[in-house]
């Protein structure tokens, strides 16, 4: 079955949930579910640092019979972390899934609820899906077993594959309500501000800033830096790069502008 290899805290220092939680998109969610509402695929669009919080609260929501997700009752108590018998994970927090990770959630989708009613599947990066990932998905999010819910996470709507966001209900949950985005450093002055923040960070938190920097960089049309940040979050995923060297190698690529695909061409 999908899952996640170990418990990730993937939200970034200084913020939290409480952000999102006041949006109104938010308040939707809590009324749908109350209602018996929710619908059968929907596609949450949230700042990627974000999207393991997002799903096990939506999830803990869902699965309750109650829909509180905190009552004590069999299917509340059946939680183990981040775990559940009725919940399939498909990829992990900033790891789009497979094609394989996707054909086996789909096996594993045709099983009925272990414990609740329903059985809530969690496709994370679905907008960074390769394309014949998100095509085995499509019957799946069009005609799901009555007992279970899909849900999407991405960062960047536009880059979710057209066919399956039409077949998804789509809710964006902001972080800033005053419209800053959270992009690279660029100043002097912020990366200074940014070394002294992350160098006691762990990689999978400096890995959750890349979503929103490459869509930060893309909504500025500047697609060459968004392939650079891409290719770089690439190499750093590998994970054979210590925390010193990953810190180093972001800022001599983003401030300095190195070339280092050539530099790094084992790592591939």
């Amino acid at each position: 079955m999908p899952h996640i290899s170990s418990a990730v805290n993937t939200s970034l220092p200084g913020r939290t949930g409480a952000e999102w939680k006041e949006s109104s998109a938010w308040k939707r969610i809590l009324a749908l579910v109350s209602e018996g509402r929710f619908p059968h695929a929907c596609a949450l669009v949230i700042d990627e640092s974000f999207h393991l919080e997002l799903s096990l609260e939506i999830t803990r929501l869902l699965l309750c019979a109650k829909g509180n997700g905190e009552d004590g009752c069999r299917v509340c108590s059946a939680w183990s972390g981040e775990r559940h018998p009725d919940l399939i994970w498909c990829g992990s927090p900033s790891q789009p899934p497979s094609i394989d990770m996707c054909r086996e959630t789909i096996d594993s989708a045709s099983y009925r609820p272990v414990l609740s009613t329903k059985r809530v599947i969690v496709v994370f990066s679905a907008d960074r899906m390769l394309l014949p990932a998100g095509n085995s998905l499509l019957k799946l999010a069009e005609e799901p077993p009555e007992y279970v819910h899909l849900l999407f996470l991405l960062s960047d709507e536009k880059l979710f594959l057209p066919t399956l966001r039409s077949r998804s209900w789509t809710l964006s949950l902001p972080l800033h309500p005053s419209g800053e985005r959270v992009r690279p450093p660029r100043t002097e002055e912020e990366w200074v501000r940014w070394i002294e923040q992350y160098s006691k960070s762990e990689v999978e938190e400096i890995l959750a800033l890349f979503g929103p920097w490459i869509s930060s960089e893309i909504e500025r049309q500047d697609f060459a830096r968004a392939g650079t940040l891409e290719r770089l979050r690439l190499l750093i995923q590998t994970k054979r790069l210590s925390k010193t060297m990953v810190l180093d190698l972001i800022v001599l690529v983003l401030k300095e502008g190195i070339v280092f695909e050539h530099s790094f061409s084992d790592f591939w």
